[in-house]
């Protein structure tokens, strides 16, 4: 439970120091992505207050694809908070995320992720879908990725869920590539419903697979999907 406390609290920390360093520098999403998110906030949280290894494994083509500074469709499974950690560790570009309407309501956590590119959408709402649409072209072209949970939920059991086609959408229509990508480690940790993070010995294993295109989201979703359950193994 205390180790619980101490990452909500040095998250907070962050979370509050990125939204002042916006406020004073608008220009610093990169610095505040790069240095705040994965420096000074995951990566030590990950080591040394949840204390799990890290390993990392890409391809030589998604990192082909980060190495050229191009933006990317970044589609993982979903078993645990933790899972959103692992990305900003694991990732060698900056990452923002496709994430619910309501987290821009939530106090610093919201503001800061409006402002260094979070993409917003709420289900259901057209207009709100279109405007997702174009932020995530302009985030692309930025050389961002943008992570997906293309499950829509976490996986209680660490299983991997039937994909939603929203994101797959939004990819074909920003024209970037998907990276795929299986996480583990996380959900032993910290399963979904669970405040608590247990002391678990196995390391946290992030895998990045080829870059994909298709122009058929339906193909799309089923060449992502099964691309995630082999470098699951």
């Amino acid at each position: 439970m205390i180790r619980s406390l101490l990452c909500i609290v040095y998250s907070g920390f962050w979370c509050f120091l990125a939204v002042v360093t916006l406020l004073i520098s608008p220009n610093s999403s990169e610095f505040v992505l790069l240095q705040y998110a994965k420096r000074y906030w995951s990566t030590p949280m990950l080591k040394w207050i949840i204390g799990a290894k890290i390993d990392v494994i890409i391809s030589p083509k998604a990192q082909e694809l980060f190495d050229s500074k191009k933006g990317a469709i970044i589609m993982a499974n979903h078993s645990s908070s933790l899972d959103i950690t692992a990305c900003f560790v694991s990732s060698p570009s900056p990452i923002v995320y496709l994430a619910k309407a309501s987290i821009r309501k939530i106090p610093f956590l919201g503001l800061a992720n409006a402002r260094v590119g979070t993409v917003f959408v709420e289900r259901g709402n057209k207009k709100s879908t279109l405007k997702a649409i174009s932020k995530l072209v302009n985030t692309v072209k930025e050389g961002r990725s943008v992570v997906v949970f293309p499950e829509g939920t976490r996986s209680t059991d660490g299983s991997i869920k039937k994909f939603k086609k929203g994101g797959f959408h939004l990819a074909m229509q920003a024209d970037a590539p998907i990276i795929p990508v299986f996480i583990s480690g996380t959900n032993k940790r910290l399963p979904p419903g669970s405040f608590r993070i247990k002391n678990v010995e196995d390391p946290i294993i992030v895998k990045y697979g080829d870059p994909i295109r298709s122009n058929n989201v339906d193909e799309l979703r089923d060449l992502t999907y099964n691309s995630i359950c082999k470098l699951r193994g």
